[in-house]
């Protein structure tokens, strides 16, 4: 595989991964709440990248 190929690869797995982490962040916001500025913005971003783990924890804790 060529460099361009892998590139595109890469494109092509981000993309659904980050629209479903974006929606499932945009449904669990409790933990959110209380947060504001960087630590809110850092916290966001971070559960979008997370999302699979938080899924998991969630399923876990309840």
């Amino acid at each position: 595989m060529s460099v361009a190929e892998f590139i595109g690869l890469v494109v092509l797995v981000a993309i659904p991964y980050g629209l479903i982490g974006l929606i499932w962040t945009l449904t669990h916001t409790s933990h959110l709440a209380d947060m504001e500025g960087v630590d809110l913005v850092i916290s966001f971003l971070g559960s979008v990248v997370c999302w699979p783990v938080l899924t998991f924890s969630d399923v876990c804790m309840t």
